[in-house]
């Protein structure tokens, strides 16, 4: 009988030694999960080592559409401190030579921009990130300031490097966001177009 209990014992820790090894290396290799709360959002969002939530990027997309939208030779070299170690190596140089060229032609011209946010829509198809508002252009010093408005989308992708944040890719148009379904509407309007023609 005590034999008997003894070997069933040495199986039943064997078993709990294995399980506890198999739940360390799970424990180990699984990212660890940070939840925040940006003041952009009224809901919690997830960032871990490599990933973010949609909200997560949402948010980030919209402090980045802010700065570059009122962007002023005043407060470019301060924009490009603050957003200089969240550009990927890839887009860097030319992320900051338009930023330049953007100022300079501000001062030239002698304009302000404002951007005012009006949407912000994720695409997960695509991993992008659509900001879509109004662009306030005044020009400064004229006889009569005359202020116009056009629709402005920045589009985003935003990967996690290290729970920080990395702008990979932007663009921005005049126009609303140029989401997979708007691109399919175009090319289907054109094809359309084109077979009317002949």
């Amino acid at each position: 009988m005590a034999m008997h209990e003894n070997r069933y014992s040495r199986i039943v820790i064997t078993a709990c030694i294995l399980i506890i090894f198999i739940l360390l290396c799970a424990v180990l290799s699984k990212d660890k999960i940070v939840v925040i709360q940006p003041y952009t959002q009224s809901q919690e969002v997830w960032v871990s080592d490599k990933k973010g939530s949609q909200e997560y990027k949402e948010a980030w997309a919209l402090l980045f559409a802010q700065e570059l939208g009122n962007v002023t030779p005043d407060t470019l070299e301060f924009l490009k401190q603050r957003l200089g170690a969240m550009i990927s190596p890839r887009i860097y140089t030319d992320f900051m030579e338009t930023l330049g060229i953007q100022a300079e032609q501000i001062k030239d011209d002698r304009i302000t921009l404002r951007f005012v946010p009006r949407s912000v829509e994720y695409e997960p198809e695509t991993d992008k990130v659509f900001v879509s508002g109004f662009l306030y252009t005044r020009s400064v010093g004229a006889m009569s300031e005359k202020e116009t408005r056009e629709v402005r989308t920045y589009e985003f992708i935003i990967k996690v490097n290290h729970y920080a944040p990395v702008l990979e890719r932007m663009d921005t148009y005049k126009d609303v966001p140029r989401t997979l379904k708007k691109l399919r509407q175009i090319e289907a309007k054109e094809k359309r177009q084109n077979k009317n023609k002949k």
